[in-house]
This record gives C-alpha cells, sequence and structure tokens, in this order.
C-alpha cells in the first residue's frame, strides 16, 4: 500500500513538476503550437516522461534519469515554442535545478526542525506527503506569477556575443548535480554548492534577459529607422515624380498649341521636325520600369537613377505588380535594402563591371525576386555575411533585417556568392491573394 502510495507521489510530483516547467515556458518563450495540437503533444510529452522517466533511474541509476529528465524537457520547449537553443537550454537547467534543490532543503528543514532521521521522515507517511505535495503546489503559484509579470521575448535566431556564458552556467549546474550522485557521503556539500550555484543562475538569467530586451529593443530601433528611411525616400521619389509630371503636362500642352499653330500655317516640314524633338524630350523622362504598383515603382526608379548617376548599369525585368496584396512597406524596405546592397558592392569594382540584374515577378499568388551582381568575395558563415564595419549595416545587418522580414511572411530565400557574383532569391507567398 505504502509503495502504490509512493507511485501516485511520484506521478503527482511530475506532472505538477512539467506544469510548473509549461508555465515558466510561457513566461519566457513565444509558442509554436497552440489549441489542441499543444494539449495533445502536453500529454504525450509528460506521459512518456513518466513511464521512461521510471525505466532509466531504475536501470541506469539517479543521476542518468536527471539526465534524461532535462533532455526530455529541452525537446518538449523545442517542439511547442520558439527560441534559440541556448537560453532554452539555460533556462530548462535552472529551473530544473531549482526545483531539485528546493526538495532537498525543504525536507533538510523539515527533518532538523522536527528532530527526525531520514527513515522517520520518509516512513511518516501523513508528513512525507503533506511536504511533498505542498512543496510543487508552492512553485506553482511562484510560476504562475512570473508568468503574469513576465511576457515572453523573441529572440530571434541569432547567437549573441554572450552565447559561452549562457552555455557555461547551465553546464556547471547538471556537473554539480551529477556530483551529488558520484560522491554520496559529501551530498551536503554538493547540495550547498547546488544552492549558491541556483541563485548565480537566477541573477544570471534575469540579466541575459534584460541584454536581450535591451538588443531586441536596439534592432527594433534600427528597424523602424530603415522603415522611416524607406518611406522618406518613397515619399521624396513620389513627389518628384509628381513635380515632373505636372512640369511635362505643362510642356505638353505648349508643344500641343506649338504643333497646332504649326499645322495651321501649312508648314509641315518644321511641324515634323518639331515632332521628333518632342519624342526625343519625352522619351527622356520615361519611367526606367514600371510595375503598375505605385510603392515599388518609387523605389525601383530611385534607385535605378542612382544607380545611372553611379555608373552601375541596373537591368530590370518585371511583369504588373498592381495585384499584389503584401505589405507595401515590409516589401519596399525588402527591395530598398537588397538594391543599397548590390549598389554598394558594384561601387568596389571597376567601372566596366558595375551592373546588378534585378528580377521582380508576380503569378499563381507568389512574388518572386532575384538580384544579381559582381562582388568581391564575401564569407557566408552560418547563414550570415561577415562584416568589418563599424555599424553591422548593408551586407550585414541589412540582410538580417531583410531576413527576418521575410521569416515573418514565412518566405524562402537563399543567398550565395560564386564565381564572383553574389545572388539572393526570394519566394515570397502573397497569402492575401
Amino acid at each position: 500500500m505504502v509503495e502504490l502510495w509512493g507511485n501516485l507521489l511520484s506521478l503527482i510530483g511530475s506532472i505538477v513538476s512539467a506544469w510548473i516547467g509549461l508555465i515558466l515556458f510561457d513566461a519566457f518563450f513565444p509558442r509554436k503550437k497552440f489549441g489542441k495540437s499543444y494539449c495533445f503533444f502536453v500529454t504525450l510529452g509528460i506521459s512518456v516522461f513518466f513511464v521512461f522517466s521510471l525505466f532509466v533511474g531504475s536501470s541506469f541509476g539517479y543521476a542518468s534519469k536527471i539526465l534524461f529528465e532535462v533532455a526530455s524537457y529541452y525537446a518538449l520547449c523545442a517542439l511547442l515554442y520558439q527560441s534559440r537553443w541556448d537560453r532554452r537550454l539555460f533556462v530548462i537547467v535552472t529551473t530544473y535545478a531549482v526545483l531539485y534543490s528546493s526538495a532537498y532543503w525543504l525536507d533538510a528543514l523539515c527533518m532538523y526542525a522536527l528532530n527526525l532521521t531520514y527513515e522517520e521522515y520518509i516512513w511518516n507517511v501523513p508528513l512525507y506527503s503533506a511536504v511533498f505535495l505542498l512543496r510543487p503546489l508552492s512553485f506553482l503559484v511562484v510560476a504562475l506569477i512570473i508568468r503574469k509579470y513576465h511576457p515572453p521575448l523573441s529572440v530571434g535566431k541569432q547567437a549573441r556575443a554572450w552565447v559561452s556564458l549562457s552555455v557555461v552556467f547551465p553546464l556547471s549546474t547538471l556537473l554539480i548535480i551529477w556530483q551529488i550522485y558520484t560522491f554520496p557521503n559529501e551530498q551536503q556539500i554538493w547540495h550547498f554548492c547546488l544552492l549558491i550555484l541556483d541563485v548565480v543562475d537566477v541573477v544570471f538569467l534575469l540579466l541575459l534577459d534584460h541584454l536581450e530586451q535591451s538588443a531586441v529593443n536596439r534592432e527594433k530601433l534600427i528597424a523602424a529607422a530603415e522603415r522611416a528611411h524607406v518611406q522618406d525616400e518613397n515619399i521624396q521619389a513620389l513627389s518628384q515624380a509628381y513635380a515632373g509630371q505636372r512640369k511635362m503636362t505643362h510642356d505638353y500642352r505648349t508643344q500641343l498649341s506649338t504643333l497646332s499653330a504649326l499645322l495651321e500655317q501649312g508648314n509641315l516640314e518644321e511641324a515634323q521636325s518639331f515632332l521628333s524633338e518632342m519624342k526625343v524630350h519625352q522619351s527622356e523622362h520615361i519611367l526606367l520600369v514600371n510595375t503598375h504598383n505605385a510603392a515599388i515603382d518609387a523605389v525601383l526608379n530611385q534607385k535605378g537613377y542612382i544607380a545611372q548617376r553611379q555608373g552601375i548599369d541596373m537591368r530590370f525585368r518585371v511583369n504588373d505588380l498592381s495585384v499584389l496584396k503584401l505589405p507595401r512597406v515590409d516589401v519596399t524596405i525588402v527591395l530598398a535594402n537588397l538594391l543599397d546592397n548590390s549598389m554598394e558592392a558594384c561601387i568596389q569594382m571597376p567601372e566596366s563591371e558595375r551592373w546588378v540584374s534585378v528580377q521582380i515577378l508576380y503569378g499563381q499568388g507568389l512574388l518572386s525576386i532575384s538580384i544579381i551582381n559582381p562582388s568581391r568575395p564575401v564569407q557566408i558563415v552560418g547563414g550570415q555575411i561577415a562584416t568589418t564595419k563599424p555599424e553591422p549595416l548593408l551586407h550585414g545587418y541589412g540582410l538580417r533585417n531583410v531576413g527576418d522580414i521575410l521569416d515573418r511572411h514565412h518566405a524562402e530565400y537563399t543567398f550565395l556568392f560564386e564565381n564572383g557574383r553574389f545572388i539572393f532569391t526570394v519566394d515570397w507567398p502573397d497569402i492575401n491573394n
């Protein structure tokens, strides 16, 4: 009967501990799955976790059981939540260590206060059961408070400079837990070390959260500045186009009056000569590219004219983008960044090798973008381009900004350097269409 009750307590403890872990995951990480899908994977994960945890503990010892439990929490978190691996590892190990350490010290406090040996304590079923149940319930309340006041932080995929520190602390914590079972005669000393490390882990986790939030806020400010810059460029381009169109309309009316007067006078040769001059003059004001999408036309023509002034041959291949429903700001930011990157790379090349091939085609609900330009060799490491600039813009932060926008819209993109050319391609689904 006592053994059955012990197994039941163990089951309750595992369920509540998993529940605490999931609540804390909600506090630190954005979810990947919701609703019934989330509940299904949680139930399946806890069931597998409990069954195999008992099997591993009885067959390979408690040290292996702890490693298995940490690995199980990590796998469940990776399946259900979005986060970088280092931050996920830190939160999971810190949560596990605090729960593990609190269990030992609360039991030790009860035994010291009641002057009981360990055997007397565990065989006092009412006392042991009450302490066993109150402990996770108390942490459950704390976890709910943390979730209420700590919104999840989306930190992206890019590793930070402090990743090495965020890995050292959880690995050190796991090593201390391993030592507890490796040296049972020194268990109290190692538990005291673990308690100190728990406090350090929690403080450092809060510090890392602050650093992550600061980094995310800085990137948001840069992205907002980039959006404002692109919008300002678009407004200027549209204003210039509107002013140019008004001037062309005024000039065209004057030219029509002149042509009409020449025809009324019967001076056909001068009329033909004047008409030829009008054609040449009008051709100089024709847009470099016309997609029938005002925002995209503004960016493409503006960048095209800038390229012309820099001696860059920018070649466009486009089709009708008038039905495109993607957010205009996001599309123009992506195009502006990519074209700026390509022009910056071309400026560093000899004048005879300055060209950019731009292809923007829309069909069957998919926007396809391909931009190719000659470039000096670039190193692509871990999906990022190394940069030596103080502010990693253009082929550095610029591409990360582009990547963040495309990731948000579930677009597929690739970039590579081969045969002296930098190639960036995008397949962007227009889900609104």
